[in-house]
């Protein structure tokens, strides 16, 4: 015959009193909470947001365009004097869909999309979409 051991009953008072010490604990201990954005915490170096593109090194070979998953890069015509981008397109970048992959980083031929540690990106226009003169531009001066 097989004996059944019941699993020791633990005394209620116990639990309450476990729960009780963790509150206390937490009670003086310093919060993590950061006030952003008038704190601002540390930014590790491989953590990168903004797209940018030089427009002069551009050769528009719609390579990011192919590369991102999200289609958030789309080609644009711009009438800009450049020899090396001679059918003058040039990508746009929609953040509303984009998941920074950096495909689009990697595959450029001749580095003319980057991305860097800026992430205040908010607008109050209802689209995200910046053209290439805004890639270009650094945030403070892109209209909003």
């Amino acid at each position: 015959m097989i004996e059944v051991k019941e699993p020791k009953k633990e005394i209620p008072v116990i639990g309450t009193l476990k729960a009780m010490f963790i509150v206390f604990k937490h009670l003086f201990q310093k919060p993590i909470t950061t006030q952003y954005p008038e704190q601002k915490r540390i930014i590790e170096d491989r953590f990168k947001f903004r797209i940018f593109l030089s427009l002069d090194d551009c050769v528009g070979c719609t390579l990011c365009e192919q590369v991102c998953p999200n289609k958030s890069i789309a080609m644009t015509s711009l009438n800009r004097a450049n020899p090396r981008n001679k059918r003058k397109i040039y990508p746009d970048v929609n953040f509303g869909t984009c998941t920074i992959c950096r495909n689009c980083e990697e595959i450029c031929p001749t580095d003319a999309i980057y991305l860097t540690h800026v992430f205040e990106t908010s607008r109050t226009r209802n689209s995200f979409t910046y053209t290439p003169e805004e890639l270009s531009l650094p945030e403070d001066e892109v209209i909003k």
